[in-house]
């Protein structure tokens, strides 16, 4: 089951950088810190004042620091809310 990892509030060793825009936003490399991201799991980031939610492509983690991690991520927005 995938997780959403909330990476709109920037806090000590949870944060990340946009390396490369590609497609318009569609797909984004980043940069960043933190742990137990996974493959297909989605990342919420901030998107001028507002959020945006990518679902996690391909994820590596370096050795040092263990918790720094480059990502290939795909725009997924969140489906609508519906009321019956």
């Amino acid at each position: 089951m995938p997780k959403t990892h909330d990476y709109t509030r920037p806090t000590w060793g949870h944060d990340y950088a946009t390396m490369n825009v590609i497609d318009g936003g569609q797909q984004l490399r980043l940069s960043g810190w933190g742990s137990d991201i996974q493959d297909g799991d989605y990342l919420i980031i901030r998107n001028g004042n507002g959020t945006t939610r990518y679902r996690v492509d391909r994820i590596e983690y370096r050795m040092v620091p263990a918790d720094m991690w480059f990502a290939d991520v795909t725009f997924a927005p969140r489906p609508a809310i519906t009321k019956d």
